[in-house]
């Protein structure tokens, strides 16, 4: 048998989708809130052409509706230039109440105050990494495995300097009202301020490849004294790690599914030292690069890019003992690692 429905089934489930057309999200950073307050701005507004057109089509339908027994036709109407006038009329000043709220919007979203931490937030196919450049901390996602996870203290102005290594990207928070295009070639920066203690989830929202539906990023906001905290733990985490030399000199090194077989290289300082490099992702192209750290200020060594499937084998330059940061420069910190120059007969 054919279910029934209640007489107002239908009117609820109209008014519900109507009622929940017009809910947000809550905003998560001082800019969100701003955007936040213009959407209920421009609500009202719509709200109030709504009711005036629906009350005039149904003041319309009542008044000049037939009536019984009356066979006359109505008067007819062909225009007027007062109407004319009116409509326009209502459009300009809606516009012009609008105009001054979205440009106070627009000033407070795309204000960069000071900022207390900046992030270089790189996007790749198909995985975000971040470096905090305050703090030398690196983090990142690995494509379809896992996603970039970032803590940000809460209520601190925090600048993103967003770049794309290949194709472009966007990145995307929803809680934070917020989308920033990641193009090769053209940085884009923009400053976050959140107001709110939690864990965000955002994405790329710009189709980049089969490895789009992975591309992901969790934001944490935390409190100040927890955000220290994760920054020590991050660096202290870096520093220990420690391998021992390879045999020889002679190191290899995979690059599989956009991410290094290891973290972590060592050589002994004094001998001539070689890398084996096998890119076994094909058709994309990687590379291998030394610096001094994660701000890659100082650059020791580099290789040209080279696509999959392919294997070389390059001698690495002469480098004084200590630690340094490698990484492949197509996909920055999401391929990268530590590289250490030990002394000879030492420990």
């Amino acid at each position: 048998m054919r279910p029934t429905l209640r007489r107002g089934a239908p009117w609820l489930a109209a008014a519900a989708c109507l009622g929940l057309g017009a809910c947000t999200e809550q905003p998560a950073t001082s800019q969100a809130q701003a955007t936040h307050t213009l959407f209920y701005i421009i609500l009202g507004l719509a709200l109030l052409v709504f009711l005036g057109v629906e009350g005039k089509l149904l003041w319309s339908i009542v008044r000049y509706r037939a009536r019984k027994g009356d066979t006359t036709e109505p008067p007819q109407r062909t225009g007027s230039t007062r109407m004319l006038v009116l409509f326009f009329m209502i459009g300009a000043i809606i516009v012009a109440i609008l105009f001054p709220f979205g440009e106070l919007t627009l000033a407070k979203v795309d204000a960069n105050p000071t900022p207390t931490e900046t992030i270089d937030v790189t996007g790749s196919q198909w995985q975000w990494s971040a470096v905090y450049r305050q703090e030398g901390v690196v983090v990142s996602g690995k494509s379809f495995s896992h996603p970039l996870v970032m803590e940000v203290p809460v209520d601190e102005p925090i600048r993103i300097h967003l770049v794309s290594n290949d194709v472009m990207h966007e990145f995307f928070v929803p809680a934070f009202f917020f989308m920033r295009n990641a193009m090769p070639g053209h940085p884009n920066d923009f400053t976050w301020t959140p107001i709110k203690l939690g864990t965000f989830n955002g994405q790329c929202a710009e189709f980049c490849g089969l490895g789009h539906y992975q591309m992901r990023v969790i934001v944490k906001v935390v409190a100040e004294p927890d955000f220290l905290a994760w920054v020590k733990a991050e660096k202290e985490s870096i520093f220990k790690l420690n391998c021992p030399p390879t045999a020889g000199n002679q190191l290899s090194l995979t690059a599989h599914d956009i991410s290094w077989n290891t973290n972590c290289l060592a050589i002994t300082s004094g001998q001539q030292a070689n890398i084996t490099i096998a890119n076994e992702d094909a058709g994309i192209d990687h590379n291998f690069a030394i610096y001094d750290g994660p701000s890659i200020k100082h650059e020791y060594f580099v290789v040209p890019k080279f696509s999959g499937v392919a294997t070389k084998t390059f001698p690495i330059s002469t480098l004084a003992p200590g630690k340094y940061y490698f990484q492949c420069n197509v996909h920055g910190p999401a391929m990268s690692g530590v590289f250490i120059v030990k002394k000879a007969g030492g420990a």
